[in-house]
């Protein structure tokens, strides 16, 4: 790998890492209406300040590198290891809106994340 494929794979994962921040915390704004937002809010604070912006990171660098690897299984045991941790939480719900509002942004990170990889796959050919 050159350095111009190295720099474009750090760039893709402040993109994946990141951007993918950005990108999911937006379209749950615009999804959560008014009158959710209180369940949602509550749901967040019972867990650790930073909790979910860390672990929406971490879910995006592992699959952005399972997919650079070439190991695309490799993202189901992410997916499954987020569900077994979330069962709980989700099951235990008072609103359905808040088991969606996780399943939704679940979605949307690891989506990014694929998109992402399939980019810099493409650029890589």
């Amino acid at each position: 790998m050159d350095l111009g494929q190295a720099l474009l794979v750090l760039a893709g994962y402040g993109v994946a890492v990141w951007g993918g921040g950005w990108f999911v915390g937006g379209c749950l704004e615009r999804l959560v209406p008014p009158e959710a937002s209180r369940e949602i809010r509550e749901f967040r604070d019972r867990g650790l300040p930073y909790g979910g912006k860390v672990i929406g990171w971490l879910e995006r660098f592992l699959t952005l590198s399972f997919v650079l690897a070439g190991s695309p299984a490799a993202i189901g045991l992410v997916l499954a290891a987020k569900g077994i941790i979330r069962f709980g939480e989700i099951r235990e719900a008072r609103d359905q809106r808040v088991a969606e509002y996780v399943l939704i942004g679940t979605m949307l990170s690891l989506s990014w994340a694929l998109a992402v990889g399939g980019v810099l796959l493409w650029i890589r050919g």
